[in-house]
């Protein structure tokens, strides 16, 4: 059975499209999965009187013969405009380059984003493993008749010392075995035991067969993994792989053994993430820092520096660096502080003295009751200070735009800077 939720909806009990025991084992994994994200437990799904009801964590939480899509609350989008938001967002975050043919193509065919992805990983592993597996040279050693590579003297006068005829070889062979080809086998065979979608499940058995030579992995995700210039076709699918296989869990209930899959992502984050993102690629990735560190709100003279700051990005720019945070929320225009919390006011006055900032940015989701198109909404000043204070919007519903808009906000304030320099002299 599957089913979709946006943020904050609420999905009530009703036999036999929700029956009582889906929603206990949705609740149960939900839980789990907030463990696994250390956030609280009723941050995934909340249990209510009427059922269940969704916070602020989007992605897939999977059980036993049920799916659950959680998505953003997007302004003025339906679910199906939402969905394919999100995939941009994750495809972004993730450094996936998925074409608009392929949304095009593929997305409407899944039943969630989980699918979806399931489908690109196939798809392009398919494609990458038909030119080869990568392979590697690993050293063996074997007990032949004729000497291969070099003789292992150890060996030869100790186990083989009763069988002249044998050589202690020790040699390099070129193997498909791999650590990276033993994850990605690991991850082809999960997502056949998980998949819903019969052409997906078709793609996973072709994709079986091409890894018959490589032996299967206890332990996937501690596989000692080197990705280089010889296999830079799988690259992406090794990050894919592994997100895959660290999203699955078992638990034991009442003797029994479930599985489960979960792929949540705290929208907070996320859309810290992807804008932060999209504004490397908008400027240059060596001008835009994510999760700064360095710097500190205050000192003791006995023991130093103390309250760490940690802004969501830090842009170098021709004088002083710009500090900007993400906010996963609704401004409100019609609001005399637009909505803007005072405790984030207080946040960006810190980075603004421990960075020595002139300009600071606050960047939220645009929304229809904006007048103001996405960008730079309005700039606040700080009495008696050269400081500033953007709030900036961009329009989650068209991912595809912000880039330029991120792009345009600091050609404007460019603009802006140095006209004042102009007339300062």
């Amino acid at each position: 059975m599957h089913h979709t939720l946006q943020e904050w909806e609420e999905k009530p009990i009703c036999e036999p499209d929700f029956p009582e025991v889906e929603a206990r084992q949705l609740h149960a994994a939900a839980e789990r999965a907030a463990r696994q994200l250390k956030l609280p437990r009723t941050a995934v799904l909340t249990r209510t009187h009427r059922g269940l009801e969704a916070g602020q964590v989007v992605g897939i939480l999977q059980t036993p013969g049920t799916t659950l899509e959680i998505l953003p609350k997007i302004d003025g989008q339906k679910k199906d405009g939402t969905r394919k938001a999100l995939v941009h967002m994750l495809a972004t975050i993730w450094n996936l380059n998925v074409a608009h043919g392929e949304l095009a193509r593929l997305l409407p065919q899944q039943n969630d984003i989980l699918e979806f992805f399931v489908r690109l990983f196939a798809e392009r592993l398919l494609a990458a493993v038909q030119r080869g597996l990568p392979r590697r040279y690993l050293e063996r050693e074997e007990d032949l008749g004729l000497l291969r590579g070099r003789l292992d003297v150890t060996r030869q006068f100790t186990r083989l010392a009763v069988r002249p005829d044998r050589l202690a070889c020790r040699f390099d062979e070129l193997s498909e075995n791999t650590p990276l080809n033993r994850v990605l086998k690991a991850a082809v065979s999960r997502l056949r035991q998980m998949t819903r979608s019969a052409d997906n499940a078709r793609l996973l058995i072709e994709l079986s067969f091409r890894f018959e030579s490589v032996r299967s992995s206890p332990a996937p995700l501690s596989e000692r993994v080197r990705t280089d210039r010889s296999n830079t076709a799988f690259h992406d699918l090794y990050r894919l792989a592994r997100l895959f296989l660290s999203g699955e869990w078992q638990s034991t209930t009442s003797g029994k053994i479930q599985t489960g899959f979960s792929l949540l992502f705290p929208m907070n984050d996320l859309f810290e993430e992807f804008v932060g993102q999209t504004l490397k690629r908008a400027l240059a990735p060596d001008r835009v820092h994510l999760q700064h560190q360095g710097k500190h709100a205050l000192a003791r003279e006995s023991v130093g520096h103390v309250f760490a700051l940690r802004p969501d990005i830090v842009v170098d720019a021709s004088d002083r660096p710009m500090v900007l945070d993400t906010k996963w929320k609704q401004l409100q225009p019609g609001d005399r502080k637009l909505g803007i919390k005072q405790s984030d006011v207080y946040q960006m006055l810190a980075y603004a003295q421990a960075y020595q900032a002139e300009r600071l940015a606050l960047i939220y989701p645009w929304h229809k009751d904006m007048k103001e198109p996405e960008g730079l909404y309005e700039t606040l000043r700080l009495p008696e200070s050269d400081q500033r204070l953007d709030v900036v919007t961009v329009d989650v519903s068209n991912p595809d735009g912000i880039e330029k808009t991120l792009r345009g906000y600091f050609e404007e304030i460019g603009k802006g800077d140095a006209s004042a320099l102009q007339n300062a002299h």
